[in-house]
């Protein structure tokens, strides 16, 4: 999600009153409010840690493969708890920016970092949740939610690609007309506990972690980590899907399956998320994109949600 947007008009230098903020007189003697250059509190710093990241806390490197990525499936999280947070965090994106655009604090570069790593947290559980299948009724409506807005966006646009992409991500005109009118999902409150997360636990990080989110996105990735682990995980897929052919019972093998898949998948969404910063990663990004494009017996949903991140994903955007 690029939002520079936001910041393009927005005076600097305007001032607003607020007690909260240091004063300055003026020539007259009032008081002006001084717009503040930072945003966030003095907490101390956390792991940040995204949707799609989250999942990789799922596995347990000590247990067989078979285990361990039948785990990966059995426990995905929740979709609601999952558009709980999005909101959380598009809320204190709004916020953030409301108090840019009302002067109360400058667009400075630590700013706009943490716009962007809100951003960013955001979009990733919006693909999080084109990923991950439905536990439960609740989460089937919270899916059905995200794909209504998906479809209405596309309806906008006059490029017949992005409606065929829809199209694909969401599923076909059948799927469209079952989900019309589906009540949307009673999504709980998410509370701001990211002081309180555990490492690699997904979590609602507030504007007072500022520091941590700004931190977050100055450290990025590891790209070329993301898709090897990706390439292993859909290597074993491939070697499982040739011994479930063989089997009396070849669901034995389905929850491994698609728990590996899900995992490669959320990998290569987290790679094509985040914006490359040289040639190197954007050829990374391309390998990416090349590596599922002829994987027809995957769901075609899964490889639409990676050109669908990769699309928005804001490239050449600096950290």
């Amino acid at each position: 999600m690029t939002i520079d947007h936001h910041f393009g008009p927005i005076p600097q230098h305007r001032h607003c009153q607020d007690q909260r903020e240091g004063r300055s007189q003026t020539q007259t003697g009032a008081t002006r409010t001084r717009p503040s250059k930072s945003v966030g509190g003095r907490f101390p710093l956390v792991h940040v840690t995204d949707e799609l990241a989250a999942l990789e806390r799922l596995t347990d490197d000590d247990t067989p493969p078979l285990r361990r990525f039948t785990a990966v499936w059995q426990d995905r999280p929740s979709l609601v708890v999952i558009r709980a947070r999005a909101r959380f965090h598009t809320d204190e994106l709004d916020r953030l920016l409301g108090r840019v655009r009302e002067g109360q604090i400058v667009a400075s570069a630590e700013v706009l970092r943490c716009a962007k790593a809100l951003a960013l947290l955001i979009d990733s559980a919006n693909v999080a949740t084109l990923l991950i299948a439905p536990r439960d009724d609740e989460d089937h409506r919270a899916l059905a939610n995200v794909r209504r807005a998906l479809r209405a966006q596309a309806s906008r646009s006059r490029d017949p690609a992005v409606r065929h992409q829809t199209e694909r991500l969401c599923g076909g005109a059948l799927v469209a007309m079952s989900e019309q009118n589906v009540r949307p999902p009673r999504l709980p409150q998410a509370s701001p506990d990211g002081l309180v997360a555990q490492p690699g636990e997904a979590a609602a990080y507030p504007l007072a972690l500022a520091p941590s989110l700004q931190l977050w996105i100055e450290s990025g990735i590891d790209p070329g980590d993301l898709i090897a682990g990706a390439r292993a995980l859909l290597a074993q897929v491939e070697l499982w899907r040739r011994v479930q052919r063989r089997l009396t019972d070849p669901g034995l093998l389905d929850a491994a399956i698609r728990g590996a898949m899900l995992l490669a998948y959320a990998r290569l969404a987290q790679l094509v998320l985040w914006p490359a910063l040289d040639a190197d990663e954007v050829s990374i990004q391309r390998a990416a994109l090349e590596l599922i494009a002829p994987r027809h017996l995957d769901p075609e949903p899964l490889r639409a949600a990676i050109e669908w991140a990769a699309a928005r994903s804001g490239h050449g955007m600096e950290r």
